[in-house]
């Protein structure tokens, strides 16, 4: 019943009416089991609308893994997906488009055996690029990921009750600004202890993942390290720099090409594969700092002009009154005496005269 509402609202939006004599048929078969059938896995069947796939039918494979899906609607407008559910993972098939000419399709849907334990993961290419920039570092890397065996890995929790951790992304921890360029592998992983883990069970095969992070830097150096996530049989270091002679590396040192002020220096592994947990040191030398890395000193030294200026505000006064006093002070002091005897010795006369002549 909502599928026949979904395929009519399909119709609708298209301004025709559909054909309904579609079929979706095919097997699910383990993978992990040399093809065998996958009696009892649950397929969903899912149609796009409005450009997102959308849940509108599912069934349970037969004990020989076949399953059917009738009465779908046909036209140009009308794109299905076909998945099967097995172990708690779900293996999406092809997409598939029913046409007049074309109202029929057969698929076989494999699925995979899942194990929890030990990770079957490994590292096959391991890009990394640093570039620094006035006050920070913007890192790219880039990783190709595989699971060499026949099962799909989904981890196990580190404590109980937790998700389940199929990977742990070692970046430092004080980046800012880490995004994927995936978004589904951004809705997957969590920051955890400070680091980024995800839950996504790994199925056979290769898959790529690529990010870009910040790192702030107030230092003229700094030490980069990144430890590596898992076994890894190649790893690709870049780094820009004004300065090539001063980048060291752990690795293997590569190439120097030179462009204008900067120069892109590369270091690479041996060839032989390094273990998970090795880390990846990088000296990067005089790095450029903005110049509100200096604020402290510049506030220091405006600190020491103001008290100099105050002192020397209060100095200049205090000598110019010191050397007015010197020069002028000794003459008043000589002067006023004198000027005082003077006054009052004609005074002391006359009563001396006054009294000797009373005397006399």
């Amino acid at each position: 019943m909502i599928l026949n509402l979904l395929l009519a609202m399909c119709s609708v939006a298209a301004g025709e009416v559909p054909r309904s004599d579609g079929s979706i048929s095919g097997v699910v078969v383990n993978a992990s089991d040399g093809m065998t059938p996958a009696g009892g896995a649950e397929v969903v069947l899912r149609l796009k609308l409005y450009g997102q796939f959308a849940p509108v039918a599912q069934t349970t494979a037969d004990p020989q893994g076949r399953f059917c899906f009738q009465d779908l609607s046909v036209g140009d407008g009308y794109e299905y997906l076909p998945g099967a559910n097995y172990q708690g993972i779900h293996y999406p098939g092809p997409r598939i488009q029913l046409t007049p000419g074309r109202p029929r399709a057969s698929v076989e849907l494999a699925v995979h055996d899942s194990v929890a334990r030990p990770s079957p993961l490994v590292i096959r290419r391991h890009e990394i690029t640093v570039r620094p920039e006035p006050g920070v570092l913007h890192v790219a890397e880039s990783m190709l990921i595989a699971n060499p065996s026949s099962k799909s890995y989904v981890g196990q929790p580190a404590h109980e009750g937790d998700e389940p951790v199929t990977l742990r992304l070692a970046v430092p921890s004080d980046f800012e600004r880490l995004t994927f360029e995936q978004e589904f592998f951004g809705r997957r992983f969590s920051l955890v202890d400070g680091k980024l883990v995800t839950s996504i069970p790994w199925t056979p095969g290769d898959r790529e993942l690529k990010f870009t992070y910040v790192l702030r830097n107030t230092r003229a150096d700094r030490l980069w390290e990144r430890p590596l996530d898992l076994p890894c049989s190649q790893v690709l270091l870049s780094v820009h720099a004004a300065k090539p002679e001063e980048v060291r590396c752990n690795l293997q040192p590569g190439t120097i090409r030179h462009s204008g002020d900067q120069s892109e220096v590369t270091f690479q592994s041996s060839g032989r594969t390094l273990p998970a947990g090795h880390v990846i040191r990088l000296e990067l030398g005089a790095l450029p700092l903005p110049w509100t890395a200096y604020g402290k000193w510049l506030a220091l030294l405006a600190l020491v002009v103001l008290i100099a200026g105050a002192g020397l505000a209060m100095i200049g006064p205090a000598r110019r009154a010191r050397r007015s006093s010197a020069t002028a002070g000794p003459s008043s002091r000589s002067s006023r005496p004198a000027h005082a005897a003077s006054e009052r010795r004609p005074r002391h006369a006359r009563r001396n005269r006054r009294r000797g002549r009373k005397a006399a």
